[in-house]
């Protein structure tokens, strides 16, 4: 049995009040954010993250519903201000948003503050908030036509905020001119620097109880704990290459819009692993690529979710792996390629591709580690003038949806992204305050889950009526390449966006409109994402196929066609049904031969979706 005294060279019991203790400080920046922020995108949502990081960059703890996306880019973002600025004070932030260099996307703005101790630069406390519009030719600053960067917005090289603590006027000016909404994302400023004070606070704090030395200490314990762990259990996997393939629906910037693929090749060797993207396709003309360290991001957060209880990143885990990409690919484009849709482009597929390679490792030691495919973020924005303030508004949306099933269990329904755990759906009640929309209807979508002997879980369904005019640009994903089934599993149902929907079907938007026009009483209606299934669908217990039939998440025809579960209605009105267990024998049987006749077998698919990866 490894002790902790094995593992760390300091006192146990300090090490561990102190390494919660970062995390909780970046919880308690976290919290600091979520209360003074202005946008709902940041309050409802929690689209932000905090994190702190060594004087020479490297990441100690981050908060405990922080954003993945954020988490792993962080040091890119310290390792540029150490590049860029002359001179650190105390009492000094700094503005920084290039994604190019340090960062996602323009929205993601990051404010770094120094920290000092005894007049020696100590460590730096970073706080990020996703800003609903940064500028651009389109509300939001999503612009899936974009070709080039300069159509996405304002982007920040490592600038002075606050100068010991006296605000840059020339620097907030900056903001305002070039934001819509500016009075919105001064209060997200605001909340951000208030989040960085609060860290370098309570670091202050430590510091005085246990010494400058012990906590430096700390900080460098917590990262080699994560190391070793990680290490011990790595070496404990067979080795070998494990490949897997994903793909981004299609790159809005070339003609006929192909896909484009992102492949994953993960190297095991003794306690060592290596992961390399470089045949992933060349960088998309559109947004959806990721820069460096965006894909180091995702690659980190991939590898996490196979070992949850080494979670928070921290450098350990970051230096115990060796990432290797080539400029001018999906995973890793360069200046100018534009990437503001980057998380529901790339960044969910690099994250997926490396769950589906961890996979095949935990297939053969643990399945229950890893799970299917799950809902893909869409960014729907609609923006345009408040018919009953006369002010701009711009309303940034995404929905929850199905989670992948895993080898023992369903999927879980109307939850949000993996890889942002922390996030939440913003309130119905919040949207009609905040923006002309009224919503009519939000309920699960029926048949959405991806099928197997435990399915995937169920998408959401939400339709809404504009109540005044506006327009709408949506960089989403996963509509052509659903969510992946494994193990002979199928894959989740699609993302789909419809204008007008009860008028003869209505206008399918897709998942990369661009400023499309909306008038009073227009309806939009989103479907999101089922998560793909674990196993063959003939094998799931007839009894949990009755159960979704009589809760109407699934038809009768999936019930027969699919699951091969002969159902016999006693009375509709009522919802009562039972099992046919001859029936459904002769039905399975006859299934099972079909499977065999025409391919439907492990690591095929039924024909309602399109099978991803291996």
């Amino acid at each position: 049995m490894t002790r902790l005294t094995d593992i760390i060279d300091m006192d146990p019991i300090t090490f561990e009040v102190l390494r919660s203790g970062f995390r909780s400080m970046c919880t308690q920046g976290s919290a600091m954010v979520e209360r003074v922020a202005y946008g709902p995108v940041v309050t409802e949502g929690h689209d932000y993250s905090v994190s702190l990081l060594t004087a020479n960059g490297h990441l100690v703890a981050h908060g405990t519903r922080d954003q993945s996306p954020h988490l792993g880019t962080f040091e890119s973002t310290i390792k540029v201000a150490l590049e860029d600025v002359d001179e650190f004070r105390p009492g000094d932030i700094y503005m920084f948003n290039d994604p190019y260099r340090g960062g996602t996307h323009a929205q993601d703005v990051r404010l770094i503050r120094p920290i000092f101790i005894k007049g020696k630069l100590f460590a730096f406390a970073v706080a990020l908030c996703h800003w609903t519009d940064v500028g651009g030719p389109v509300p939001g600053s999503f612009n899936p036509k974009a070709t080039e960067c300069f159509a996405e917005g304002l982007m920040l090289p490592i600038m002075k905020l606050y100068d010991q603590d006296r605000l840059v006027k020339s620097s907030l000016e900056l903001i305002k001119l070039n934001v819509r909404l500016p009075h919105d994302r001064m209060g997200d400023l605001m909340a951000q620097y208030q989040a960085c004070k609060q860290m370098e606070k309570r670091l202050f704090e430590y510091v005085e109880k246990y010494g400058q030395d012990v906590v430096l200490k700390a900080f460098e314990e917590s990262m080699n704990y994560s190391e070793r762990i990680f290490r011990k259990e790595v070496s404990q996997l067979p080795d070998g290459v494990y490949e897997f393939s994903d793909y981004v629906d299609a790159d809005e910037g070339q003609p006929g819009h192909p896909p484009v693929k992102i492949h994953c090749k993960l190297i095991i060797k003794d306690d060592t692993v290596t992961v390399d993207w470089t045949e992933s396709d060349p960088s998309p003309v559109g947004p959806s690529g990721v820069t460096l360290p965006a894909c180091l991001s995702a690659t980190y957060d991939g590898t996490l979710h196979t070992f949850p209880h080494l979670v928070p990143l921290n450098h350990g885990i970051i230096r115990a792996m060796k990432v290797i990409t080539k400029p001018g690919t999906v995973t890793h484009v360069v200046r100018p390629t534009p990437v503001a849709g980057y998380c529901a482009g790339a960044y969910e597929k690099v994250d997926a591709a490396m769950m589906g390679a961890w996979c095949q490792v935990w297939a053969k030691v643990d399945p229950t580690r890893v799970h299917a495919g799950t809902v893909n973020l869409q960014n729907c924005v609609t923006g345009g003038i408040h018919p009953k303030t006369g002010n701009t508004y711009v309303s940034y949306l995404w929905l929850e949806g199905g989670q992948g099933a895993r080898s023992y269990k369903d999927g879980p329904s109307y939850a949000m992204m993996t890889y942002a755990g922390g996030a939440s759906n913003q309130p119905v009640e919040i949207h009609e305050r905040w923006y002309p929309l009224l919503y009519t209807k939000v309920e699960a979508v029926k048949d959405s889950a991806g099928d197997g002997k435990y399915r995937g879980g169920f998408g959401i369904y939400r339709n809404y009526r504009m109540t005044g005019g506006g327009r709408l640009s949506i960089h989403g994903d996963r509509e052509k390449f659903t969510p992946y089934g494994l193990a002979g599993g199928h894959n989740g149902g699609p993302n789909i966006l419809i204008l007008n929907e009860k008028n003869q079907g209505g206008q399918n938007l897709g998942m990369f409109a661009t400023n499309v026009t909306l008038q009073d009483g227009d309806e939009l209606t989103f479907y999101s994402n089922g998560g793909g299934g674990y196993g063959n669908p003939l094998e799931r217990d007839p009894n949990l196929v009755l159960e979704d039939l009589i809760d109407e998440l699934i038809s009768m025809e999936k019930a027969r066609d699919v699951y091969g579960v002969a159902i016999r209605v006693i009375d509709p009105e009522a919802l009562q049904y039972e099992v046919d267990w001859s029936e459904t024998e002769r039905l399975r049987l006859k299934l099972a031969n079909r499977q065999d006749e025409e391919g439907y077998g492990p690591g095929q698919v039924h024909p309602y979706g399109k099978r991803v990866g291996a």
